[in-house]
């Protein structure tokens, strides 16, 4: 997909302004809603374990009628995900 790797550094970067949005003073709840349908539409090109997980948080994030801090909070969730792979595949890097 026009040459995109499958890296998630991009994608935890928009998380993580989102995350730090949590009183809706940086991000509109639009913003925060396009980032999120654009990362869902993302998500099978990206090397994520836990993708259903993410996927459900990251549609919970595109719906309306959330306040600023339950998305904060998806964003931080899935933030997390992503840490625990990194961290296992640190762990193992072999994949065992």
């Amino acid at each position: 997909m026009f040459g995109f790797d499958g890296s998630t550094k991009a994608i935890v970067h928009f998380l993580q302004q989102i995350k730090e949005n949590e009183h809706g003073d940086k991000l509109t709840h639009k913003e925060v809603r396009a980032y999120g349908r654009l990362m869902l539409n993302l998500l099978p090109n990206l090397q994520v374990d836990n993708d259903e997980q993410i996927q459900i948080l990251l549609a919970a994030m595109s719906s309306s009628g959330l306040p600023h801090y339950d998305r904060s909070f998806a964003a931080e969730q899935i933030l997390k995900l992503l840490q625990e792979q990194q961290q296992r595949k640190l762990d193992c890097p072999d994949g065992f």
